[in-house]
């Protein structure tokens, strides 16, 4: 079977999150050795961010 990923256009709850609130997670997830896939969602979003976090 061949599945085919369709992103919701609701924000994911990483999104939602604030700046302050998602650069913890993005620590506690490096500290923690979490998946490496994970760390990449959360730098995903960071980078989405990068405009709003240098202002």
């Amino acid at each position: 079977m061949n599945y085919h990923f369709t992103p919701s256009p609701r924000p994911s709850s990483l999104e939602t999150l604030t700046n302050e609130q998602l650069l913890n997670i993005y620590e506690l997830a490096v500290q923690a050795k979490a998946s490496a896939e994970f760390i990449e969602i959360i730098e995903d979003v960071l980078i989405k961010r990068k405009p709003e976090l240098t202002e």
